[in-house]
Order: structure tokens, then sequence, then C-alpha cells
């Protein structure tokens, strides 16, 4: 029997159910997480696909980790998107030095998401929003630039040690929603502000004060936490929160025929922009 792509609109409502997720996830069925494992450019990959305890299906996301990290510290917002109605699929990336690879793999994923892959119904382009944290980020973008038409790109607190994924982001087709932190080390000084910029069409740019890099994974760990700072539940709640907002209304837009970048296009981004310094007492 053939099964029917992952297409269905978004309705308001579930606009409603994430920001009143708790309540939300006690009345619905709840989410199933299975591993499985899948050929990604070659190489055996083990996979995570967190599937909504509904038939009630909006998209799919595919989500991918930083560097030297795994899918494990993305089971949070697997489960979170999960409830919202999403199927999240989320790889161990096959690359630790090569993060070009990385991107080659996440397309050839969603080539084989578009053919039914993992047991799934086929995905199509419009369902489909790229997912990426740290240097998952560049690997996403990257492959987003492969993959026209899907709903959009997310960058979570995204680095770029090379200015491939800068470069990458510049030409992006798609609509794209940027979430970061405050500067450090860990996120190359902030190299989200420049994601952000580049991106011809992005919906927004938004900075969570005091964040660090580990408030963008969940669970994460205390490796991250030494080299990059303590999280905090509020904080990485938060983000968590905000990341299923903009994939549902990636989607929506998407489903409705829209890109929702064409609101806001390239204009300044004043929640990219430090407060400045308060003067020095006189």
């Amino acid at each position: 029997m053939t099964r029917s792509p992952i297409t269905r609109p978004l309705r308001p409502a579930l606009l409603l159910a994430l920001v009143f997720c708790t309540a939300t996830a006690a009345a619905q069925p709840s989410p199933h997480l299975r591993t499985a494992t899948i050929a990604i450019d070659g190489q055996p990959t083990t996979v995570d696909v967190h599937e909504p305890g509904t038939t009630d299906v909006v998209g799919l996301a595919i989500v991918a980790h930083g560097w030297t990290r795994s899918r494990e510290q993305h089971r949070d917002i697997g489960i979170a998107l999960a409830e919202a109605g999403v199927v999240a699929v989320i790889p161990d990336l096959p690359n630790v030095v090569n993060l070009w690879g990385n991107g080659s793999a996440i397309v050839d994923l969603a080539r084989q998401l578009e053919a039914g892959a993992l047991g799934l119904p086929p995905v199509l382009p419009p369902s489909l929003v790229l997912v990426g944290t740290s240097a998952g980020g560049l690997a996403t973008v990257l492959a987003a630039t492969k993959l026209p038409g899907i709903a959009g790109w997310i960058g979570l607190d995204p680095v770029d040690r090379t200015g491939a994924g800068i470069y990458a982001a510049s030409s992006l087709e798609v609509p794209a929603i940027v979430l970061f932190g405050d500067a450090s080390a860990c996120n190359l000084a902030g190299s989200a502000r420049t994601f952000a910029r580049s991106l011809p069409r992005l919906v927004r740019a938004k900075k969570f004060e005091g964040a660090s890099h580990c408030d963008f994974e969940g669970p994460t760990d205390s490796f991250c936490q030494r080299l990059c700072g303590r999280a905090k539940e509020a904080t990485t709640l938060a983000i968590r929160a905000e990341t299923v907002l903009a994939t549902l209304e990636l989607l929506t837009a998407a489903h409705a025929g829209a890109g929702a970048g064409d609101r806001d296009g390239g204009a300044p981004l004043p929640a990219a922009v430090d407060p400045p310094p308060e003067p020095p007492p006189e």
C-alpha cells in the first residue's frame, strides 16, 4: 500500500500547544523513540527517530549535533518536536574532522527520507526543516544549499571556523532562523551573528542573554560545561521551546506556499547586537 507523504498543513492550535507544552503533552499520546542504523554516504550510521504519538504529523526535522558530540545531546529536542507533531530524525554524524562530509551526509539522509527511508512516509521538501547546533549548524547550512524547496534552516549557536558556512549562508535560498547565546571561545566569539547577517532570507535572529554554548543541547554533559560554561535549566528550556516554535513557523509558511523569510528579508538585526556598555561612573 502506498503511504501518503508528510505534507499535512499545520493547524494554528499546535502553535498554542507549543506555548503551553506541559498541559498539551499530558493530553496527547506520548511520542516514541526508536533507534535504527542506516547507511549514509556509504557509512553505517546510528539514527534516533522520534515520532509523534498521533497520525497528525506536520513535518520532519533533521537535527545535527555539534563537534565531538552525538545524537544523545539532542534527545530532549527530539521529544519536544515529536510532542508538537514533528518527526525528529537525529543521526550520529559520521565525521569529526571533515565537517563538509557531514553536510554531504545530511543531504544523503534527506534524499533517502524523501524516498521513505527509516520506515517513515516519504517527506516532501516543503515538509523538511534542517536544525543544527554548533558545528552541526555548519553541516546543515551546507546541506540546505543542496536541498532546494525545503521549509527552512535553523541554526542553534552555529559555529563556522572555515568561512565555508558563511559563504553557504549567503547563497541560501530558503528561510532561516538563528538562535544564539553569549559570545565565547566555544562559539567562536559569537559567529552566529555573522551567519545571521549573511542570510538573504533571514526570518529572525534571537539572542538568549546569559546562555552558554551548552544551553543549546539537551541533555548536555559535564564535558561541555567544563569547556563552554554551565547550562541553566530555564535557559535550556526557553531555547528548546523557541526551536520548536521556529520549526513549526517554517513548516506553516512552507505549507501555505509563502516563505517565512519574505517578511523580513535581510533587515538589520537588533537582536543580534549586544546592548551598548554602560557609561563609566562620573
